[in-house]
Formats: C-alpha cells, sequence, structure tokens
C-alpha cells in the first residue's frame, strides 16, 4: 500500500507539473502572437523603439499596453492609437478596448526585442535605384491619357520615385531577374 500511495503522489505531481508547463508554454505562445501582431500594424520606425507590448484582460476589457523608449515616440503612437487599434481588428480579429503607451525606465529603456529578430522586413535599409530607361519609358507611356500636364508630370514623378526606392533584397531579386 505505501508503494500505490507514492506512485499515486508522484503522478498527481507529474500531473501538475504537466500542466504547469502547458499553460507557460500557452502564454509564451501568446506573447509571441502578441509580438508577431505589432510587427504587422507598425511602421519599422516604431519597432526600434518598442521596448515592450502586451495584450491583458482587465475588467472584461481588453488591454493593448506598449512600452516605448521616448517620449517623442509614444506621443507619435498616441496620435496613431485609433488606427493600430483597427488594423489589430482587421488584420487580427483583435478588439482592442483601451490603449496604453507608457515610456520605459530604468534597465527595461534599453530592451528592444524587435531589434534583434530576424525577418523584420519592415526595417530593411532602402537606398534608391535608377530605373532603367525601359521602364521609365513604359511608364510616361502609361501617363500619356492624363490630359492635364502638372498632373501628368506629378504622377510620373511619383511612380519613378516610388519604384526607385527599393529596400536590398528587392534590388536582388530585380538584379537576379535581369540575369
Amino acid at each position: 500500500m505505501g508503494s500505490m500511495k507514492s506512485f499515486s503522489s508522484a503522478l498527481q505531481k507529474t500531473l501538475r507539473a504537466s500542466a504547469a508547463s502547458s499553460e507557460l508554454a500557452a502564454k509564451a505562445a501568446r506573447a509571441n502572437k502578441v509580438k508577431q501582431m505589432w510587427r504587422d500594424v507598425v511602421d519599422g520606425i516604431f519597432l526600434d523603439h518598442t521596448n515592450a507590448v502586451y495584450i491583458v484582460n482587465e475588467r472584461e476589457e481588453r488591454v493593448l499596453i506598449v512600452y516605448v523608449d521616448d517620449s517623442l515616440f509614444a506621443a507619435e503612437l498616441n496620435a496613431r492609437r485609433e488606427l493600430i487599434k483597427l488594423k489589430l481588428l482587421e488584420r487580427h480579429n483583435e478588439q482592442i478596448d483601451d490603449f496604453r503607451i507608457l515610456v520605459s525606465r530604468g534597465k527595461y529603456k534599453k530592451n528592444y526585442p524587435f531589434r534583434c529578430e530576424p525577418g523584420a522586413s519592415l526595417r530593411e535599409k532602402r537606398r534608391r535605384v535608377e530605373l532603367p530607361p525601359e521602364k521609365r519609358a513604359e511608364l510616361e507611356l502609361q501617363c500619356r491619357a492624363i490630359e492635364d500636364e502638372r498632373l501628368r508630370a506629378a504622377l510620373l514623378k511619383a511612380m519613378i520615385s516610388d519604384l526607385e526606392w527599393k529596400s536590398e533584397s528587392e534590388d536582388e531579386k530585380y538584379e537576379n531577374q535581369a540575369l
């Protein structure tokens, strides 16, 4: 009987540990999902200044809490608050009731979880690559249908500029296609 009691307690202990590790794994997966959502809905400059991001439940409300390293970025995020909430709802079906933006202090101010992660495509370096003459001629042909000369010139300039500013990875793809 004594050995049955120890087996039973050992089994209960193992089951409790397993449940606790499952709960921790679920929390870690949720934290990672929140980071991915944040990466998707804000510009790269904000990622570079984000110290932490959480979505928590408080009094039956969903609260987005973001820590940034500087009050300037807190003010900019505040100006974009409703747009960010809308993007979270549209892209990730995440309804946010309250959005808190806080400035980090102490050692937490030097925590940058989004800077060191690979694959943050929003932060790729960009450089200007001159458009090939044949592509420029194709754009000019497309814009000929616009009768207003000033409007046509402005649109052409914007289209060329948009295509000339590419990320380095896009440049490599373009160069590989040309070969």
